[in-house]
């Protein structure tokens, strides 16, 4: 079992559930080797021994890049779970910083050069300063509680803690050894927008345009006819023939008209239906077959009969194939093709008889037979 092409494409992902670990199964070399198109990115990836599991680093969390002493504060836009990437969004407090047009995502740095970034905390003043300061407090390093699969939602959940942090908060000891939970980062909820006049308003939606028929209340009743499609065609062109009620029983699901005959589950009930047919017409074959055994014992009958359905079926597809190959228009195509090669040989033909050769020099009239 490996990674298929499309997961491959789409690796770098903005998801912040763990809902399954696939992206620990081997990349096969032919999808990395290439050869690629111009311009088109060449895909990455760790070996799978050494990629991560659990990711505590998800999309909307701000980070901040491990060896920068004052370096700014990113987001993560995503996560390449393959080549254990993280893809940053955009700075925000870099003074003077603003983003390109169209591109929201930033550099790309390894998982381990992010130190998570655990909340603001106020410290003491310090020097000649008389207020107390705000700063931003990363983790150094992290622990987890015992994952666990959530089946109402789908996918895996655990909580992260922080084990140490930089700077050090103040109130911190060896000691005491406490950790700081982080909570996971929360979904912008989605907003709808408010309906324009060119949007179907909710009461137009609920409104009931037809009402059911009036069945009978005994089986000893008929119930009213259903009208035929020409019928219901021409009430809409005529209101005023009468034959025809708003209240009158129709096809309520158009399952012949709307829905698509090249789907999945239509194919398979017609393979389905296919196989049953064969199978029934074999069964026909045997039963004849044993009813006239003419001194033949049931296996010799059998096999008889099962070479006669065989012979049917390569009938039954050559028809087939007959009627597709008419259906498609090829025989009308055949048809065409012959008679404008039947013209274009009359008219070789013709032209061949009024050819009239010029009077020169050196010409020999043939005697006549």
């Amino acid at each position: 079992m490996s990674i298929t092409s499309r997961e491959l494409a789409y690796a770098a992902t903005t998801g912040s559930f763990m809902r399954n670990f696939r992206h620990l199964l081997p990349v096969p070399r032919f999808m990395v080797r290439g050869p690629f198109l111009p311009g088109q990115s060449v895909p990455k990836d760790t070996k799978p021994k050494d990629r991560i599991k659990y990711w505590n680093i998800v999309p909307g969390d701000f980070i901040k890049i491990r060896g920068e002493t004052n370096g700014p504060v990113h987001e993560v836009h995503r996560v390449n779970k393959l080549s254990n990437r993280v893809i940053l969004k955009r700075e925000i407090n870099k003074a003077g910083y603003v983003p390109e047009a169209g591109r929201q995502s930033g550099i790309s740095v390894p998982y381990s050069k992010c130190q998570l970034l655990v909340g603001k905390y106020e410290y003491p003043p310090e020097g000649d300063e008389t207020e107390p300061k705000l700063k931003n407090v990363f983790a150094t390093r992290l622990t987890t509680s015992q994952p666990y699969y959530y089946r109402k939602g789908g996918y895996w959940i655990w909580r992260r803690y922080a084990v140490n942090t930089t700077p050090r908060l103040p109130n911190y000891t060896v000691k005491t050894h406490v950790s700081i939970r982080i909570p996971w980062p929360k979904r912008n909820p989605v907003t709808k927008p408010e309906p324009t006049p060119y949007d179907t308003t909710e009461d137009a939606v609920l409104e009931v345009t037809y009402t059911p028929p009036t069945l009978p209340d005994s089986f000893l009743h008929p119930a009213s006819r259903i009208p035929s499609e020409q019928e219901y065609i021409t009430s809409l062109a005529d209101p005023d023939r009468t034959f025809f009620s708003a209240s009158a029983p129709i096809e309520v699901h158009l399952q012949k008209e709307l829905s698509n005959p090249h789907s999945r589950a239509k194919k398979q009930a017609r393979w389905q239906a296919f196989q049953a047919h064969q199978k029934d017409l074999l069964q026909e074959y045997i039963d004849v077959e044993y009813a006239n055994l003419n001194g033949r014992t049931k296996q010799v009958a059998r096999a008889d009969a099962t070479w006669k359905w065989q012979q049917r079926l390569l009938k039954d597809r050559k028809s087939e194939l007959l009627r597709r190959w008419r259906n498609r228009g090829a025989e009308a195509r055949l048809t065409r093709k012959r008679e404008r090669q039947a013209r274009k040989l009359e008219k070789r033909e013709e032209k061949l008889r009024n050819l009239v050769l010029a009077e020169a020099r050196n010409q020999i009239l043939p005697r006549a037979v």
